[in-house]
């Protein structure tokens, strides 16, 4: 090394890569010729032939005999450290990353005094560094394999994408960051990045012990879209596919189109991104880009979600609208399932795809197929509503409206309880913002205990504030009413998931992360969420007017219940001229744009507002006054159902119940 690199060294900051970059000069200064492969330098390794290869894209040595794979850190470690390689070629450093990098500065006479070193960067480092390598190695091994012809690929496709094969993979995350040795396992290497890729287990699904089933398929690296270099192609047709074999099973089959695989559901932002960088990067060159899009997920719960949370975000979002959602596996599970089960079928369905994406009229057939014999309304409990609403809650926006006092919180909390409390409940997402969960809770508990009192006659059935006071618990038999109320409520009350948003409020966009997320965790799952309420919720930007937050917030309420597939319940309140009049369209704020997104549109009045009298205002009075109160809930727009009817209730305010007039509970 001469005097004058040294010098001006000297004068420099380094970092991680800048120390890398010196493996040259290292090498040469130990007499090896990065011309010619030289002897391994693993100590491990009797190396009788030269077999270690200087790789300059990477920084790194690799030998080509024992796989060892060492950067300049490595090697001085070895070198001058007296660190061990363990059997799976890992570096031990014996006082961590830190002193290694600090001692090679100091030799290779680089000034890092004011470098600070992140013992994360150098790990992230290593572990792409050894990716890198294992993509390498395995694309020299595929031959050993016939897990790809199982599965219906070519070896000529699968070369084109540097697929390859690991006898023996270990997984590096868990092995460079906790030093564990693993039990390896063959693994088809598919390739998503330079250094990131998918490990499938090659092994058939009954020798796989159950221990290990929720491994068979491991992501390395940050990168998980395969074949995302497609994306910059909009001259042909891009499926849109969940898994890597998926999207190779329909470029095996066609050459009029691209295909791109998400590799699991969770990635629609990333593929959303994606999209949205390259379509501004063509923008930005007044380039245009005009990409035809379909969407062929799985066939299941979480794969029909995704089709549609990808359609809604690449149509209506980023004004792609050549966006479709297509099915081409058919009946199977997914296009490589269908691929291997018919592959003369399965070509034709694409090739029909290509030339036709809006298959509409047979996609709907197909849905309403399988929705035949699985019902899409969720019960509400009130068996008088559940006929109005022909059979109960359906994946739809319903708006609920009503003045004060008349009990909205406290109907929409029954309806809840009670989807959740039956044997196969529902989960309930309750987002609360007037009301703290606390409250809500002895709400609940208060008309369970009213409930059982009128069952058993035993003991005086407790108001909300009664259960918050305690008074009961040193009473009998108010205790063990209570207690019996408490006992039923903790049955279900699991599946009640109470958001207190009193204090820290959310916006409509909090909501639908949340939800979307659950969704994402729980695909076979049908929530409800209930919002309450309208008015008082953040908006989701700050300069909105009242009029902008709710139009913004109904319309994302509606995309929760549209994309999600879930039912949503708004409450909302009403104007104030009109708590002397019935329920109207008119009488909701911002009427328009809450009668134009719901679904369905509910108003609680007291039937008293039907009186001829010369004093109705006395009679509005008198009717607040009674116990019970005679509710009527008015049926107002029900795009599936019957509008401009009604049902009537009877409502104990004291103990938050709820009780169909005409007895059918």
């Amino acid at each position: 090394m001469n005097q004058q690199n040294k010098s001006s060294r000297n004068n420099s900051k380094a970092s991680i890569d800048d120390l890398k970059a010196l493996l040259p000069d290292y090498l040469t200064g130990k007499g090896i010729d990065l011309k010619k492969n030289f002897t391994c330098l693993n100590p491990n390794h009797a190396d009788k032939n030269p077999s270690m290869t200087y790789y300059a894209d990477s920084q790194t040595v690799y030998c080509h005999g024992c796989n060892a794979s060492f950067d300049i850190f490595d090697l001085f470690a070895i070198d001058h450290l007296n660190a061990s390689v363990d059997s799976s070629n890992r570096v031990q450093y014996p006082n961590g990353f830190k002193e290694v990098y600090n001692k090679l500065a100091e030799y290779m006479h680089v000034n890092v005094s004011k470098f600070q070193v992140k013992p994360e960067d150098a790990e992230r480092s290593k572990i792409n560094e050894f990716n890198h390598k294992v993509i390498e190695a395995a694309s020299k091994q595929l031959d050993q394999c016939d897990y790809l012809q199982r599965r219906g690929i070519s070896t000529e496709l699968a070369k084109k994408f540097n697929i390859g094969f690991i006898p023996k993979w270990v997984n590096p995350t868990v092995a460079i960051k906790d030093g564990r040795e693993l039990k390896p396992t063959p693994r088809i290497i598919i390739p998503t990045g330079d250094a990131s890729y998918l490990a499938r287990d090659t092994r058939p699904a009954d020798k796989i012990p159950d221990a290990e089933k929720n491994y068979i398929k491991i992501k390395q690296g940050s990168s998980n879209l395969f074949n995302s270099s497609a994306l910059y192609d909009d001259t042909k047709p891009i499926f849109i596919v969940e898994g890597e074999f998926d999207a190779l099973s329909v470029l095996e089959v066609t050459d009029k189109a691209q295909a791109v695989a998400l590799g699991s559901t969770s990635n629609v932002d990333a593929f959303c991104r994606e999209v949205e960088r390259i379509g501004n990067g063509k923008n930005k060159k007044n380039q245009p880009y005009d990409p035809v899009f379909l969407i062929a997920t799985d066939n299941d719960n979480a794969g029909r979600l995704a089709a549609k949370e990808l359609e809604a975000r690449l149509k209506n979002g980023s004004g792609f609208d050549d966006t479709y959602t297509v099915n081409i596996a058919k009946n199977s599970k997914d296009p490589n399932e269908e691929l291997v089960k018919d592959r003369q079928k399965f070509t034709s369905e694409v090739a029909a795809r290509i030339e036709d994406p809006d298959d509409y009229l047979n996609d709907l057939i197909s849905r309403i197929q399988e929705r035949k014999d699985n019902p899409q309304f969720i019960p509400t409990g009130f068996k008088n509503l559940d006929k109005l609403l022909d059979g109960g809650l359906y994946p739809q926006l319903y708006v609920l409206g009503a003045v004060s006092s008349v009990g909205k919180t406290t109907f929409s909390m029954q309806i809840a309880d009670r989807i959740a409390g039956r044997p196969d409940g529902n989960p309930i997402f309750y987002f609360s913002f007037e009301t703290s969960k606390d409250e809500l809770t002895e709400k609940n508990l208060s008309r369970l205990s009213f409930e059982y009192s009128i069952k058993d006659d035993k003991g005086k059935p407790q108001t909300a504030r009664g259960i918050n006071n305690g008074y009961w618990l040193d009473h009998q038999p108010e205790c063990s009413l209570v207690m019996k109320a408490v006992k039923a409520y903790s049955n279900y009350y699991s599946r009640i998931h109470i958001i207190d948003a009193t204090l820290d409020r959310l916006d409509a966009n909090g909501i639908y992360k949340r939800m979307r997320t659950y969704k994402r965790k729980h695909p076979d799952e049908k929530p409800v969420v209930f919002v309450d309420y309208l008015q008082i919720l953040k908006p989701i930007d700050d300069k909105d007017t009242d009029k902008e937050k709710v139009t913004r917030s109904i319309a994302t309420f509606k995309s929760i219940a549209s994309e999600l597939e879930i039912p949503v319940v708004v409450i909302s309140s009403f104007n104030r001229s009109s708590y002397q009049s019935p329920v109207a369209m008119q009488s909701f704020k911002e009427s328009g744009e809450i009668e134009y997104y719901a679904d369905t549109l509910l108003g609680l009045q007291y039937r008293a507002i039907h009186e001829d009298t010369d004093n109705p205002a006395d009679a509005m009075r008198n009717a607040m006054q009674s116990d019970p109160r005679e509710i009527e809930l008015v049926v107002l727009k029900n795009r599936n159902g019957k509008s401009n009817t009604s049902i009537n209730f009877e409502y104990y305010p004291r103990f938050n119940d709820f009780v169909p007039s005409d007895g059918e509970d």
